[in-house]
């Protein structure tokens, strides 16, 4: 039996899926899975969005280009809705994957466009940049995987299952903030940029040496 004002498990439901419809799928997909576009303002994917706190923060904050619905939806409506998200539409598990093999599959499969370090870079074949994965969310990061947006292509569970996918998140999760052993990072660049700024360097030495022995003044 229900208690007074206490709503059906069912219909809260449904009103979340109707709220999701008319709100949301706009921009996240019919199902959330997120709407892919060269150059576009939708939304991610929301299929590992599993924090309900998360997912209600944004639905009342709005973060980045994503409306707040704090005045257009009730305290209930925005409960529901998050519900749905996270019972509903979120079918993506993740959980602590192995960080050697994530680093095996991001090398195959990421490196290419977002660099060893995650930094992103160019990309010469379609004249766009491959983003910074630094700061982005392990849900963000596993929907995009799945979803593939703009032209990154996407990676069904066919391509990469369920464990491997948490394994990748979590090394991209490892590189995202490196230990600095001392020295400047030089943005993570690489060992290629490392190199010839050190090649710089020591070339001005010599250079500077050489003007010495010769006597060169100021």
């Amino acid at each position: 039996m229900l208690c007074p004002g206490q709503q059906n498990p069912g219909d809260s439901a449904s009103r979340g899926e109707q709220i999701f419809a008319q709100r949301c799928s706009k921009c996240h997909g019919e199902h959330g899975e997120g709407i892919s576009g060269v150059i576009s303002i939708a939304g991610p994917s929301l299929k590992a969005e599993h924090d309900f706190g998360k997912v209600l923060t944004a639905v009342e904050v709005g973060p980045s280009h994503m409306p707040s619905f704090v005045y257009s939806l009730s305290i209930d409506d925005m409960r529901t809705v998050s519900h749905y998200v996270t019972d509903k539409i979120a079918d993506i598990p993740l959980e602590e994957g192995d960080i050697g093999h994530g680093g095996d599959l991001f090398r195959m499969y990421c490196a290419s466009c977002h660099r060893t370090a995650v930094r992103g870079g160019a990309l010469a074949y379609d004249g766009s940049n491959a983003p910074s994965l630094v700061g982005k969310s392990p849900e963000l990061i596993a929907g995009a995987v799945r979803w593939g947006p703009g032209p990154m292509p996407s990676f069904p569970s066919s391509v990469l299952d369920d464990k491997q996918l948490s394994s990748l998140v979590t090394y991209i999760r490892a590189v995202q903030n490196p230990a600095k052993p001392g020295g400047i990072a030089l943005n993570w660049y690489g060992p290629v940029v490392e190199g010839c700024v050190a090649w710089i360097a020591v070339l001005g030495l010599v250079g500077f040496t050489i003007w010495i022995e010769k006597g060169g003044k100021g």
